[in-house]
């Protein structure tokens, strides 16, 4: 039996599957991206009806804000902050949907921290106080004075970042500086929000890292080898590691993942592991990805990094990270919190 009401679980299903629809995982043809959304879709049911906690033994109280107890002045002020926004939330859309090589978890995050929110404010003892901080104004202010420079001269980074910075100062306007605590992590969870560029990439020492990484993988199996920096010459074929094939996409995605699953841990240690994994699995697993698309190009030919292959041992690692981290994470905490 579902836990929680029929209705508000097909809400839940049907955002999960939009959001795998449009997202930069999914090929370009609509029958896939529907087939995709749908197959999400169904796994929030499955998931909602089997891996949701027993019921308890005795009733208990519930805790938590419903939508229905907030004014219309907070909606008022939200929807005249989106429309403010506007042109950013467009820029947020076009950089989480353009390719799976660049920012393409970004279009998980506002969901996630919606998730983690609504998770955190149901667990809120005292949901009947109304609260609220003019602290956030500090924060308000400067990010929209912020994102108005940034309508002038259209960088489109900045105004980037003063939504993010704006969004713990919304919190602390309508529900003060208890409940905003409760928020930290889902408001930390901004920040991976942001596009970065794989350029970042250079700078990380990913791409150097790979192809130094890759060389010797590559030597093992009898083909030989040259590598100038982040060139691999083979007999036949030149190979680049270039910034979209560092892996840093992965990188950045996992970072994140792994803060989530870090703060759904009741020990120490596991929560300094997974912290401290993302960086070493993004990286290998990138290079186990790059390794092997040289190898299949080598044998049948380089023809093969223009078709959907090439796109997909992209996803393929994504996943991997991704599932890798979850395997080490506290499942049964998890459990209880999303339930």
């Amino acid at each position: 039996m579902l836990r929680q009401e029929p209705l508000r679980t097909i809400a839940l299903a049907a955002l999960t599957g939009g959001v795998v629809a449009i997202s930069p995982f999914m090929p370009q043809e609509w029958a896939v991206k529907l087939g995709g959304g749908l197959a999400a879709a169904a796994g929030v049911l499955v998931w909602r009806l089997w891996w949701s906690p027993p019921e308890p033994s005795t009733p208990s109280e519930r805790v938590g804000i419903s939508p229905s107890e907030v004014g219309p002045g907070v909606w008022i002020t939200l929807a005249l902050l989106l429309a403010f926004f506007g042109p950013t939330l467009l820029f947020f859309y076009e950089h989480w949907t353009g390719n799976i090589w660049e920012n393409g978890h970004g279009i998980f995050m506002p969901f996630l921290m919606v998730v983690l929110a609504r998770s955190a404010l149901n667990h809120d003892p005292h949901p009947e106080r109304a609260e609220n901080s003019a602290l956030g104004l500090v924060l308000v202010v400067p990010a929209m004075l912020l994102a108005l420079a940034d309508f002038a001269i259209r960088t489109d980074y900045l105004s980037a970042i003063a939504f993010v910075f704006m969004l713990p100062g919304l919190s602390l306007l309508l529900l003060g500086v208890r409940r905003t605590r409760m928020l930290a992590m889902p408001l930390l969870l901004g920040v991976f929000m942001i596009p970065i560029p794989n350029v970042m990439a250079t700078h990380l020492f990913l791409k150097t890292w790979t192809a130094q990484m890759v060389e010797p993988l590559i030597r093992a199996v009898g083909i030989p080898i040259l590598r100038e920096d982040t060139m691999l010459v083979l007999p036949n074929d030149t190979f680049m590691v270039a910034d979209a094939c560092s892996g840093f996409s992965t990188l950045y995605a996992a970072v994140g993942f792994s803060l989530i699953l870090a703060r759904y841990c009741d020990s120490n240690w596991r929560r300094l592991f997974l912290v401290l994994a993302a960086w070493p699995l993004a990286l290998l697993c990138n290079t186990l990805r790059v390794f092997l698309l040289v190898i299949a190009a080598h044998i049948w030919g380089t023809d093969l990094l223009d078709t959907a292959f090439h796109g997909a041992s992209g996803v393929a690692t994504f996943w991997l990270v991704l599932m890798a981290l979850f395997a080490a994470a506290d499942r049964q905490r998890l459990r209880e919190a999303f339930a």
